[in-house]
């Protein structure tokens, strides 16, 4: 599992059609842990552990 991405979508779906509204990148409590990974990756130190429902719960 060293090269996927996981995500929470924040979908519409109703009769007359579907649309994305939001979402956000799942990290891995391993990767928040590892600050050097991280910051070797581009992830900025205010990125936190969060569970997917706490990620769905963040969005509109």
């Amino acid at each position: 599992m060293e090269n996927n991405q996981i995500g929470a979508f924040l979908c519409y779906a109703g009769r007359g059609g579907s649309a994305f509204i939001d979402r956000e990148l799942y990290m891995p409590k391993a990767w928040t842990d590892d600050r050097v990974r991280c910051e070797a990756a581009g992830i900025p130190g205010s990125v936190e552990f969060a569970t997917k429902p706490r990620l769905a719960r963040s969005m509109p």
